[in-house]
């Protein structure tokens, strides 16, 4: 059996008096890619955040790498996970090249620039870049920080959004290649049709966990109709 390194267990978390995580309990193993779905406000983001050490006051017992990110150093958190915000930002408007001197490995960065379509791109400003491509080149840091990927923990927040088919499709490889290697990765996402392909699904509403399992059994036509509205 596959080494669980992400685990949480009546998790929660209380946002302006609105609780927006309930006791969510969750494992991720290496190898493995979790994609975690629901409808908007669900607590998608706000779990991998948390998962991330990125909140602090959240309650409830929380391992990933075989330490408390919440009370982790921040340097021996990045050894251990890279995350990925749904939107990244950057307080300023760097070239791709600049951009790439902020990651761990430059090299490993401009790898993944160009695995992701952006290898003509290097004198370009952020400003001058489409929404996608901004998407992919804030990706580009986030695979590079991963480094070897073995024994770690890839968080991603919608990480195709703004995508177009073939970005989209190079993320998804990217990120399936990640779990070969050795990571445990939990996605948050909104296309239920990628989700299907994952090992797992988790499907959250209204901060509670609804349903877990493998896709056919955690997406059924109910749950979609429940959770969604809609088929």
């Amino acid at each position: 059996m596959s080494e669980v390194l992400l685990a949480a267990l009546r998790l929660s978390m209380d946002l302006a008096g609105r609780t927006v995580l309930d006791g969510v309990a969750l494992t991720t193993s290496a190898g493995e890619v979790v994609a975690v779905v629901g409808a908007n406000g669900a607590g998608k983001t706000t779990l991998l955040r948390a998962c991330a050490g990125l909140l602090p006051q959240a309650t409830g017992d929380l391992t990933l790498g075989g330490v408390d990110p919440r009370q982790t150093a921040p340097k021996r958190l990045a050894a251990l996970r890279a995350y990925a915000p749904q939107h990244p930002m950057s307080a300023w408007d760097y070239t791709l090249t600049e951009l790439g001197s902020l990651a761990p490995s430059p090299e490993a960065f401009h790898h993944w620039r160009e695995r992701f379509g952006l290898s003509a791109s290097a004198a370009r400003r952020l400003s001058e870049l489409s929404g996608g491509e901004r998407k992919v080149a804030h990706l580009s840091l986030t695979f590079s920080a991963l480094g070897d990927a073995f024994g770690k923990v890839l968080l991603l927040d919608e990480p195709t959004t703004a995508l177009d088919l073939c970005r989209a499709e190079l993320v998804a490889r990217a990120i399936r290649a990640s779990a070969q290697a050795g990571a445990a990765v939990l996605v948050a996402t909104h296309d239920l049709a990628w989700a299907r392909s994952c090992d797992r699904v988790l499907v959250l509403s209204e901060g509670r966990l609804v349903a877990a399992g493998p896709p056919d059994t955690a997406l059924t036509a109910e749950l979609v109709r429940a959770t969604w509205g809609g088929a």
